[in-house]
């Protein structure tokens, strides 16, 4: 089993030969353009490594739902100020015996997200779509602003999209 680090390096030779860089650009230049389609993809997906925590206030709707800006993977710890009032699932799945949220002020969640498994099996689709955000990149030299459109520019979303959730 490989390593994240190593799945990674193997993602990037991948890019490389993607993008015909070898010997074109400096291995700085290049590394670097790789990290920057990983991280635009990763965020993406959710895919982060090492596992990071997240404290966000979060808002109700009217009918007392409210999102997250991650997906998370681990529970979700809800607070009114400095109060636990409720613990989630992963999912968020709520049930008739968890306590009604609209009640309170001032809430956030706490959750963490990412993986803790060094050894987590990266998906080709998404190298595939890091592959296209590279060359794009590289296609530029770089000159690229990083707008909402780059991912569907570079063919990547079609990739992705398996892999995207939005919390509610």
């Amino acid at each position: 089993m490989l390593t994240i680090q190593e799945q990674m390096d193997a993602a990037y030779a991948i890019c490389k030969w993607q993008a015909a860089t070898d010997g074109a650009f400096p291995e700085e230049l290049t590394r670097h353009w790789f990290e920057a389609a990983w991280d635009k993809c990763a965020k993406m997906v959710g895919l982060v490594f090492p596992p990071i925590e997240v404290a966000e206030p979060i808002c109700l709707d009217r009918w007392g739902r409210f999102w997250l800006s991650h997906r998370p993977s681990s529970e979700v710890k809800i607070y009114a100020g400095y109060t636990l009032i409720a613990v989630l699932p992963p999912t968020l799945e709520r049930t008739r015996c968890d306590p009604s949220l609209c009640c309170h002020c001032n809430l956030s969640a706490h959750y963490i997200v990412g993986s803790t498994d060094p050894c987590a099996v990266i998906s080709p689709s998404f190298v595939q779509a890091v592959a296209r955000v590279f060359t794009y990149l590289v296609e530029n030299r770089g000159d690229v602003s990083d707008d909402e459109n780059l991912l569907g520019k570079t063919g990547a979303m079609t990739f992705l999209e398996d892999g995207v959730q939005f919390v509610a």
